[in-house]
């Protein structure tokens, strides 16, 4: 394998979108939590070799997200819905308030400000499918302040 940066971040980038495709195959029962969580490691290859962290972890957070909802939680941080939860209000860019404020006018915000409720919102999205896996936590209800804001960010 060549150390050229951009052949590290595609190669795995394939290695992860091949594996993720077997993760999301419901004819592949438990086992797709194995593909899976190698999936997880490609993207971290990928993530460490250059990619924005901000797609990796949406990318990541859909995977967990959609395993957890077809196979349901599991002891493994990966594979619990209030980690899922606390990982995702973790790489939210913004603070619930600032993303409030901006929200009530992002057309008129600027650029750089609009691309991070953009990215809060692609944030959330995994957030939707596991709510009902969630227990009743602090990080639950600001998952649900956050969720309640999402319809509003661009």
């Amino acid at each position: 394998m060549v150390d050229d940066p951009s052949t590290l971040i595609n190669y795995w980038l394939s290695v992860w979108e091949l594996n993720s495709f077997y993760a999301r195959q419901p004819e592949q029962g438990e086992r797709q939590r194995m593909w899976a969580e190698t999936a997880m490691y490609a993207l971290g290859r990928a993530e460490a070799a250059g990619p924005d962290t901000i797609s990796a972890d949406v990318s990541r957070f859909y995977l967990r997200a959609g395993l957890i909802s077809d196979l349901g939680p599991m002891g493994s941080s990966l594979w619990n819905p209030d980690s899922l939860a606390a990982d995702i209000l973790a790489a939210l860019p913004l603070r619930l308030e600032q993303a409030a404020e901006w929200a009530g006018n992002w057309q008129q915000r600027p650029r750089k400000e609009i691309l991070a409720l953009r990215r809060c919102k692609n944030l959330l999205g995994p957030a939707q499918r596991i709510r009902d896996y969630l227990s009743t936590t602090p990080t639950a209800r600001e998952l649900d302040q956050w969720l309640a804001l999402r319809e509003q960010l661009p």
